[in-house]
């Protein structure tokens, strides 16, 4: 249930605010609302992207000073957000939105959230209109996103803190489009299919024997920077320059448990293509014979029917 709700809209690329006001909302309205807040707070398993503060972020405090503000201080925080938005909107290709600063009460005993939703007006819809004609349609341009389909949001606090501090949704962070992270001054993580991929690319520059090392190293995952510092222990020359793994400050992803039996290294030659999970490296070996390649795979069960005539006792 939504305790305060305070709304404002920026358009023109930042250029024009219409200031934030308390909203005593509907029914439908608080409806709306809640579900976008519920499928911000969903992002917050293992594997969904993580958000920290940055030393001069100033957000943390203000979502700390929303949760106990009377209206006037509670919309005062909210102008603040959204100037501070508005700042940073301008000169980005950005579509005009409503701001939405939202606290909900705590329920079955949790926390009480505090919330931050930038709904962009951009969808265009019709409705189905009956007259004395027949039917005709009724074209809205405009409209805000249905919930499932927000594409930025913050949330504090978040449960899985110390791990993530904050709670943040952010569809599109390359470029300019960080301009999001950066009015606020707080920095997400990719997601873990995003820093695995990231790692796959890394590890890829390894010979197999490497790579099978490497595998063994990063065990049960967990935050890509300790999972980094794991595989130096086994290849200690294994740099990385990806961001997403750490690299230059950034705030690294996750490495799932799972990884080095789900995700797969591609290789091709003569247009053979061979793709395998990580953890069955060590199955494959390559070695130069005369002015090519042999590539042996060695298995548990035929990858394709026995030939009776050229059956050898060894692999």
């Amino acid at each position: 249930m939504i305790e305060k709700c305070a709304l404002a809209v920026i358009t023109d690329r930042g250029r024009n605010v219409i200031p934030a006001t308390w909203s005593d909302l509907d029914e439908d309205e608080e409806d709306f609302l809640v579900r976008h807040v519920e499928r911000l707070r969903k992002t917050t398993n293992a594997s969904e992207t993580r958000g920290r503060f940055r030393p001069d972020s100033t957000l943390e405090k203000d979502f700390a000073a929303a949760l106990t503000a009377d209206k006037v201080a509670f919309v005062a925080v909210a102008g603040r957000l959204v100037q501070q938005l508005a700042d940073a909107m301008q000169g980005v290709n950005s579509a005009s939105c409503v701001v939405a600063l939202v606290v909900e009460e705590s329920t079955k005993g949790g926390q009480r959230t505090v919330s931050l939703l930038k709904l962009d007006a951009e969808v265009e819809a019709a409705q189905l209109d009956r007259s004395g004609e027949g039917v005709r349609l009724r074209v809205f341009k405009d409209l805000l996103p249905r919930p499932g389909d927000i594409q930025k949001g913050l949330s504090w606090p978040d449960p899985r803190a110390p791990h993530s501090t904050l709670v943040v949704l952010d569809a599109i962070v390359e470029g300019t489009a960080k301009y999001f992270q950066n009015a606020y001054r707080i920095d997400a993580s990719p997601n873990a299919r995003v820093t695995e991929k990231a790692l796959v690319e890394e590890l890829a520059e390894l010979t197999p024997s490497r790579i099978v090392a490497a595998v063994a190293a990063i065990g049960d995952g967990g935050d890509a920077e300790a999972v980094i510092e794991r595989i130096r222990g086994q290849v200690p020359r294994f740099e990385v320059s990806a961001p997403e793994l750490g690299a230059g400050g950034a705030m690294p992803g996750v490495i799932r448990p799972q990884f080095a039996t789900v995700v797969k290294k591609s290789y091709e030659a003569d247009e053979i293509e061979l793709k395998l999970p990580l953890a069955r490296m060590a199955q494959v070996r390559t070695r130069r014979v005369g002015t090519g390649f042999q590539t042996v795979i060695s298995t548990s069960t035929p990858m394709t029917p026995v030939d009776n005539d050229d059956v050898s006792g060894s692999a």
